[in-house]
Formats: structure tokens, sequence, C-alpha cells
């Protein structure tokens, strides 16, 4: 709740008002009643030693019948409360209770004292009488022991009646004060708050966005210079806020759009900034901004990264790689720098570059070499070993000699195969290669491709049927190179489909493209192995056991691509695979 000056200015005249007069009432009440106090007990102890002589004999006779009726007597003529207990708290007599239903008082402060051999003297709150009291009590000595007390009270209605008279005059005064404080406070309040208000309001304003608003104060005192300042902070203000906020436009542009992910953690270990980038990289759930890095992030390694940089409080960039792995497997290069704020680490700038891409091109260029050199080194050692073998002698048995040029025929043609795949991958991948493209009937395409393979099909007693829709239209295409991919695709399923297997090819027309699907009942692939098949040299069979370049599925896709197309593929291990290729039309 806001209080204003002028509610301020009253509060603490009524305050100060209030204060003098508490600590004057209690400057005159208090020694008025210490006073009073003082008279009443200076008037029971004489009362009490008065009474002792009076009762000591009765007492000492233990005649509880005469003393119960001298207490009552002398009570009645002194006006006074009177007890008498013995040694042991019993109490002798009373004036103002009966004697029998009184419990032992020798536990009252009073009456202890008095049985130690001194004057007892107490004020509390009577429960017999409902009243205060001051008690005054006398030990009764005889022989120099302690025999019995005699104690007196009165009620402080005096005192009382004291307070009460002086309590009205210094509450009307109080009154009478406070009022006069209401007053003049208010009119202070009111000249002093008035260029107050003016300024707080037009501050308001500025502070909204309004930077045409100006501060006019007619007079020449201090409160016309903060007006002075305040406009001149307003321009200010707005000049700097205007910058500052075309740069953090710009900043924000950049963050959200860069490839990179960018996040900012404090020394506190509390994230401050992150972009998009590295909510996606991470998978962030929820808001992560304000909160312990340790609760948001769920890579250990980056955080077991996070922890060494904030313990070491290094000033120099450090550079790591981390891996995430959900929901796809990244590679990432993270640079941290530190940011310094008077001479200490204040927070840490962590810039994160996807590399997963580059990682995965060097793994395929070290795959490349490995199975480009293995693939021609086989046949090259074969057609060397046969015409070494040849040349020692072999020639001159011309069975051998025959048998030897033959598998040295057959090994040329494969280095011959392998040669013009890897050329026509490098023509197909060759950038602005012009693509002759005219329109063509892909079903008419499919039929030659199955009477082409139809002769290795049979060998392994397989059927292949194509079914077609008759909407199916000419599409504008390179012949050569998608009869090219067609063939890959179906030497693999006859290649890899058991004998008397069946193999399925549709074509149809689907919204303002062209679907194809090469579906078998061959043994399939495995799933970790499904993301790389497009690779070129890739094999699933990695013992190299069966024929081919491992180049065909490469030469598909980049067939496929060429034609702005996409391929797809679903396998499930024991059951077949079924490529999906989806052309524009």
């Amino acid at each position: 709740m806001k209080i204003r000056i002028r509610t301020k200015l009253l509060l603490t005249y009524l305050l100060l008002i209030s204060l003098s007069f508490t600590v004057m009432a209690f400057a005159i009440l208090g020694p008025l009643r210490e006073y009073y106090l003082k008279d009443v007990e200076k008037g029971l102890k004489t009362n009490t030693f008065l009474v002792s002589r009076i009762l000591i004999e009765p007492i000492l006779e233990d005649d509880k019948g005469e003393i119960q009726k001298l207490v009552k007597e002398i009570g009645d003529q002194i006006g006074a409360r009177i007890t008498v207990i013995n040694f042991h708290g019993e109490v002798l007599g009373e004036t103002h209770h009966s004697v029998s239903r009184m419990e032992n008082h020798k536990d009252r402060p009073e009456f202890a004292t008095a049985l130690e051999g001194e004057v007892g003297i107490a004020t509390r709150f009577s429960e017999t009488l409902e009243t205060s009291h001051l008690y005054v009590a006398r030990p009764l000595i005889y022989g120099g022991e302690v025999k019995a007390a005699i104690r007196l009270a009165l009620p402080l209605l005096s005192v009382e009646k004291a307070w009460t008279l002086f309590r009205k005059p210094l509450l009307l005064g109080g009154a009478a004060a406070v009022l006069m404080a209401v007053i003049l406070s208010l009119w202070l309040a009111g000249t002093f708050t008035r260029p107050i208000e003016l300024i707080s309001k037009t501050a308001q304003r500025i502070a909204r966005g309004d930077w045409q608003q100006k501060i006019f104060i007619s007079s020449n005192d201090e409160l016309a210079l903060l007006a002075q300042s305040i406009n001149e902070m307003a321009a200010s203000l707005k000049a700097q806020i205007n910058e500052i906020a075309t740069g953090k436009q710009r900043l924000e542009a950049v963050l959200n759009h860069m490839a990179s992910g960018v996040m900012v953690i404090d020394n506190q270990s509390i994230i401050r900034m992150i972009n998009p980038q590295v909510r996606q990289f991470f998978q962030f759930k929820g808001e992560a901004l304000g909160k312990p890095y340790h609760n948001v992030i769920r890579n250990y390694n980056l955080v077991e990264q996070i922890d060494g940089l904030l313990e070491r409080k290094e000033e120099k960039p450090a550079v790591f790689e981390i891996t995430a792995l959900y929901p796809d497997r990244l590679t990432l290069r993270a640079y941290a720098a530190p940011i310094i704020h008077a001479g200490k680490m204040d927070q840490i700038v962590i810039v994160f570059h996807d590399i997963t891409a580059l990682r995965r091109l060097e793994k395929m260029k070290t795959d490349f070499v490995a199975n480009a050199s293995h693939e021609l080194r086989t046949p090259v050692a074969s057609i060397k070993g046969f015409a070494e073998t040849l040349l020692d002698g072999a020639l001159e048995d011309e069975k051998v000699a025959r048998r030897f040029v033959t598998i040295i025929d057959e090994e040329a043609g494969r280095l011959t195969k392998l040669i013009n795949d890897l050329l026509d991958l490098s023509r197909i991948e060759a950038k602005g290669m012009a693509m002759e493209k005219s329109p063509t009937d892909i079903v008419s395409l499919l039929h030659e491709c199955v009477a082409y393979l139809a002769n290795q099909a049979q060998e392994k007693e397989l059927e292949i049927t194509i079914e077609a829709s008759e909407q199916v239209p000419e599409v504008n295409v390179n012949r050569e190179m998608l009869s090219r991919a067609f063939t890959n695709l179906l030497e693999n399923s006859i290649k890899f489909t058991p004998p008397r297997g069946f193999i399925k090819i549709t074509a149809a027309k689907k919204e303002n493209k062209l679907v194809i699907k090469f579906s078998d009942t061959g043994i399939g692939i495995p799933k970790e192995d499904l993301p790389r098949i497009f690779e070129r040299f890739y094999r699933v069979d990695k013992s190299r056991t069966t024929e081919g370049t491992g180049l065909g599925l490469s030469i598909v896709k980049h067939v496929i691509e060429g034609h702005q197309g996409r391929i797809d593929v679903q396998s499930q291990m024991g059951k077949g695979t079924l490529f999906t290729i989806t052309l524009p039309l």
C-alpha cells in the first residue's frame, strides 16, 4: 500500500504528539502512583505493628476463637483486611473469608518474607476479593522465634481514583494537541506536496514512454531544480532507450535466427539467456530462464563441463565437444567464454555449433576411401595374380590358361562396372549438371526394367507384379537415369528375396505427385542400418559376400533427388522392404 507524503507528515506529527503525551503522562502518573502506594504502605506497616501487639497473647495461647474475634473487630475499625497465620502457614484469623475454607498461606510472597523475620510487602490481584491489593505482613516474634505472621491488606482504589482524576485532563489535552497537529500538518503538506505530485504525475507519463512531457515549477527552490533535472534526464533517457531498444531488437533477431545455439550462465549457476537453437538441441521442457542449469540440462557431459568452468574460474575461452542423444544424435562443438566484471568472472557465454553433418561427412569420406580401396584392390589383385600365374608358365596349359583368362576377363568386367558406377555417380552429383528430360510413360518404363531382369527373377522363381492406376500420366524425366534407378532397386529386391518370393511394384497419382513403390518379401534391413543404406559403398552385409559395388542405392538416391523427388525406405527383418519414390508431376 502506497502512503502519500501528506499522510506521512500527518502521521509524523501525530506520533510526536503521542510520544510527548505518553512521556508526560508516565512522568506525572508514575510518581503520583508511587507516592500513594508508599503512603498506604506506611500506614499498613504501622497498623500491622499495633495489631500484632493486640493479638500476641491469643496467638501464643493458640486461641483461634479469640483470634478470629479480635481480627473481625480490629478490621472493622481500621477498614482493612487482616489475615493471621501460624508458622506453618495455617490461617488462624481472617476478616473477609471463612477460615475453614482458606488454603495454606505459607507460599504467599509477603508471608514467606514475614516468616523469615522480615516485613513482607506485595501488590497483586486478589482472587478472593477480585480486586488489586497492597499486602503488608509482619512477623510476630516471641522469645527470639517467629511464632506467627500478621498481614494487613488494602485495595488500591484510592490510587486508581487518583489515576482516573489526572487521566481525563491529560487525554483532553492530548486530543487538542492532536487536532492542532492535524490542521498544521495538512496545511504544511499541501504547500509541500502539490509540486511533488505534479513532478510525480509527469514522471509517470515519461516512464510510460511519453517523452514530450515537461515539468514546470514556478518557484525557485530545490523542487524547481529537481523538475529541471527530470526534464533533462527524460531527454537523455529517450535517446538512450531508443538506442538500447534498437540494439536489443538487433541482438534478438541475430540470436533467434542464427544456426548456432547460445546460452549465458551466471556465477550463481543460473541460466540468464538461451536462444531457440539451444532449446532444440537439448529439448528443454518448460521455462529455463532464471533456473539453475542443473535442473534444466539433462546432458551429463555438458553439466560436467560447465561445472568445471565455474569451479576453475578461468579467464581463457574453452572449447569442447559433446553429444546429444535425444531425439536425434547430435555432435555439438561448444565454445565457452567468460564475461569478466570487476576483475571476477561474472557470467559464461557458451556457443554451440552443430557439427553432426561435418562428423558424418568425415566418416563417410573415411568409409568411402576404405571401401573404394577395397573394391578396387580385389579385382586388380585377382587380375595381377592370374596374370603372374600365366606368365610363370600356365600359358602352356591351354585349359588352365583359358580358365585364368576367363577369370581375368570377369574381374576386368567387375572393375569396369565399378569404375562406370563411380563415374555415373560423379556425373549425377556434379553441380549444374544439365539433365535432359522428356515426357516418359513411367508404367512402360517399369515393364521394360522388369523384362530386363526377368531371367534373374525366374532363376529364383520370384513373382514380380506391376499395378498402376489408369490415371498415371506421363512424367517429364530423364528416361535413361530413371531406368537405371528402377533397375538397381529391382536388382536389390531380386538379390535379397528368398526363392519363391514376391515383388510388387505400384504406381499411382497422388495430388500433384507420382508415387512409385517397390515392395518385396525379402530378408529385410536392420533398423540401425536404414539411415546409412544410401551412402556410397555402405553394405548391410559387412562380410561383402554378396555381389555388387555398393553404389546402387546411392545412385538411386541421387537420380531421384536430381528429379526434385524423394525416396523413403521402410523395412522389417524377415518380412521385407518397401522403397517409396515420390516424383513431382
